[in-house]
């Protein structure tokens, strides 16, 4: 039995040179372990950046969606700006070609009252 447990590998023994081959195969066994263990890392390591680019990439498309939203709705408030400016100045042509013309106020306002924009106070009272 004592040279049964001289031959037997274990943690505690020193191997001899008949234990070679079954520490090759030990390490053969654990070499495919640890290659089986990286595989499998390197694998799930493959997956987890996929899901990542993945996500990365919806990303990127609702931004560049959003984008193309916004550039159109500031397209068209700037189209809404110009008509109102276009408007404003229609407004403007037709107030001061009125002005001149405006029985209500030349009637009640004196040329200082006309420029300051304000009207009498006789002209307030009717």
């Amino acid at each position: 039995m004592l040279t049964d447990s001289l031959n037997m590998p274990n943690a505690t023994s020193n191997f001899t040179r008949n234990d070679a081959p079954a520490l090759r195969l030990f390490r053969k066994s654990e070499s495919s372990d640890d290659d089986e263990k990286r595989l499998k890392r390197r694998e799930k390591n493959r997956v987890a950046a996929q899901r990542s680019r993945k996500r990365q990439t919806q990303r990127a498309d609702e931004l560049h969606e959003a984008y193309e939203c916004l550039e159109q709705e500031n397209s068209l408030l700037r189209k809404e700006v110009q008509l109102l400016l276009e408007e404003q100045q229609r407004l403007t042509d037709a107030l001061k070609a009125h002005e001149p013309l405006c029985p209500v106020l030349n009637c009640g306002m004196t040329s200082t009252s006309r420029s300051a924009g304000t009207m009498s106070p006789e002209f307030m009272s009717r």
